[in-house]
């Protein structure tokens, strides 16, 4: 019930783990802004679904990594919804790149995708919630922050200044505005994702099993509701740092 009548915005919330953040946390009665940057037909359906249960809910079209983007989605979500109590950074870029063909735009896709939607999001509703003295933040790490895979090394990079981030904003918001991470392990996979390299993956956690996205968006909720966490980094892989 802590989450009932808050504010949320989630970035990225159109499809994927975004998609089930925005309907876990409507369903536990947060108003939610799910941001989406082109896919709209995912955004109008999430939206709708994020609705049904009752709460009020608003789509944000913008690249959360363009800051004046993000102050501009912060403006419209408060003259909508109100004061925006969480957010949820899920936008992000996740692509193989072998470091024997990665390019310059590998590294600036994937810094932009993930760590500047994070910063800059993160930067346009910080101040609102210290100003009013209470907020929390999710981002989203990966456990390939922690343990890089050989062939997307931007990608793991990216993920660890994410969490190197996470944990600077713990300090320097606090007591006011906590901030935590999650950190997803074999969950949803991109489509074109190797079989076999899934299978493999899936076989490496101590459960034997890929997660849900449920599994994810239960973990956001409990660092958006506790009020006694922040700096933390809460994997929720399966077992599968521990491999």
């Amino acid at each position: 019930m802590g989450l009932r009548g808050k504010v949320a915005l989630v970035t990225g919330g159109a499809h994927r783990l975004g998609r089930a953040v925005v309907l876990e946390l409507a369903a536990r009665g947060s108003h939610v802004a799910l941001n989406y940057n082109r896919s709209e037909d995912d955004a109008i359906d999430t939206e709708r679904c994020a609705a049904a249960f009752g709460v009020r809910s608003l789509r944000v079209q913008g690249d959360a990594g363009d800051p004046s983007a993000a102050a501009r989605m912060n403006e419209v979500v408060e003259e909508t919804l109100g004061p925006i109590d969480y957010l949820v950074s899920c936008a992000g870029v996740f692509r193989r790149t072998p470091v024997e063909t990665v390019v310059e735009a590998d590294w600036r896709d994937m810094m932009h995708g993930n760590f500047e939607t994070f910063r800059a999001a993160a930067a346009a509703v910080a101040p609102g919630m210290k100003r009013r003295g209470s907020g929390a933040i999710v981002a989203f790490g990966d456990v390939a922050a922690v343990r890089p895979w050989s062939e997307y090394l931007p990608y793991c990079v990216s993920k660890s200044c994410v969490l190197a981030h996470a944990r600077e904003l713990a300090r320097a918001l606090a007591p006011q505005v906590r901030v935590n991470a999650v950190l997803p392990g074999p969950v949803l996979f991109p489509p074109d994702y190797p079989a076999e390299s899934s299978e493999s993956e899936i076989r490496r956690t101590l459960l034997k099993r890929r997660g849900h996205g449920e599994d994810i968006a239960r973990a956001v909720a409990y660092l958006l509701d506790n009020d006694y966490v922040t700096g933390a980094e809460l994997p929720v892989d399966g077992g599968r740092l521990l491999v």
